[in-house]
């Protein structure tokens, strides 16, 4: 089966998250059909009890500021995993409980934490974890 034809059977988050895992690009569509170019990063749930997705967008058609954006994932109807790598950047900090209070994905930070999934907030003690060190 060809990546493009893959794409188009996955659900959005998967591929986002197969992005991620691949340290890849990855092109998302809106609802409303804006498109935005992204390095994926994490999928959480915050105190709104919405899910949304962490992002560094990097470009969009209609063009915005670059930068961290959280947008819903109900707001997203398609992703597409591209073949550009990224390098998690610095900044990337997935361990802000109070910002991402539960995590459903999420990429190991520049240095290779890694902050597992939760399955709920009594797994905070085990959210920190060095890999490959």
């Amino acid at each position: 089966m060809d990546s493009v034809a893959y794409n188009r059977l996955m659900p959005a988050e998967s591929i986002f998250m197969k992005a991620g895992n691949l340290r890849r690009l990855c092109e998302v569509t809106f609802r409303e059909g804006k498109t935005a170019l992204v390095e994926p990063y994490a999928i959480y749930t915050a105190e709104t009890k919405r899910r949304l997705y962490l992002w560094y967008q990097l470009a969009s058609d209609p063009p915005e500021e670059p930068g961290w954006k959280s947008p819903e994932a109900v707001q997203v109807v398609s992703a597409r995993v591209r073949d550009e790598t990224f390098s998690p950047r610095p900044q990337y900090d997935p361990f802000d409980s109070q910002k991402y209070p539960v995590m459903h994905f999420c990429i190991p930070t520049a240095d290779g934490r890694q902050r597992w999934a939760d399955a709920s907030r009594s797994l905070a003690s085990k959210q920190d974890v060095h890999v490959g060190g």
